[in-house]
C-alpha cells in the first residue's frame, strides 16, 4: 500500500458568464426578405419570411416546403429565387409576431418587393399574377389542406411573442360601464 492520501474531485470552472437578461442578448441582423428559422421554447423550429422588422421583433409569415397544400393566399418560390435548397412554400395567411431572440439561422432570402407582393397575396388582394405559384381556395373544412393550414398555425405559434415580450399592457375596462 502507497502512503499518498486519497484526494477528492475538485470542479473547477474557468471563464463563467455571468447571467445575461433577455434584453441584453445580441439580436441578429434581421431585414425584410430574409428567410429565419424561428425556435420555439421547446420542438423543431420554423422556417419564416420577414416581412417587417422593428427593434426587438420582426413580423413575419409561415413558410414550408408543402407545395401541394398551397391555397390562393400562398407563393410557391423556386430555389434558384431563396437561395434555399427545396422548393419554398409561403403561407401569406399564416403571419405572427416574433421575437428576434427566437431567430437561430438563416437559410435564404427574397427580393424585398417580392416581400410585399407576397404579403399583398396573402391578404387577398392579388388575383391575377401567376408567377408567384397559385394554388385553390379552400372551400370548406373537409378539404384535406383545412387540417394542415390549421397545424402549420399551431406551429407558428409555438414561437410568436407574447404580449408582455413586445411591451404591450392589456388594461381591463373600467369606469363607466356597468351591467
Amino acid at each position: 500500500m502507497s502512503n499518498e492520501i486519497p484526494r477528492r474531485l475538485v470542479k473547477v470552472v474557468d471563464n463563467v458568464a455571468p447571467p445575461v437578461a433577455p434584453q441584453e442578448l445580441p439580436r441578429p441582423e434581421v431585414d425584410v426578405g430574409q428567410i429565419w428559422i424561428a425556435a420555439p421554447d421547446e420542438g423543431t423550429g420554423v422556417l419564416v419570411l420577414i416581412t417587417d422588422v422593428s427593434d426587438d421583433h420582426v413580423q413575419a409569415l409561415m413558410c414550408s416546403s408543402e407545395g401541394d397544400i398551397a391555397t390562393e393566399t400562398d407563393a410557391e418560390l423556386a430555389p434558384r429565387i431563396t437561395g434555399c435548397p427545396y422548393r419554398l412554400l409561403v403561407h401569406g395567411d399564416l403571419a405572427e409576431s416574433i421575437m428576434r431572440t427566437r431567430l437561430v439561422g438563416c437559410p435564404g432570402r427574397i427580393d424585398p418587393a417580392l416581400v410585399h407582393r407576397i404579403v399583398v397575396r396573402g391578404r387577398g388582394m392579388d388575383f391575377n399574377s401567376r408567377d408567384l405559384g397559385r394554388g385553390t381556395p379552400i372551400v370548406s373544412e373537409s378539404d384535406p389542406r383545412w387540417n394542415t393550414k390549421t397545424e402549420r398555425l399551431r406551429q407558428l405559434r409555438t414561437v410568436k411573442a407574447r404580449t408582455s415580450e413586445l411591451g404591450l399592457k392589456i388594461s381591463t375596462l373600467s369606469g363607466g360601464l356597468r351591467p
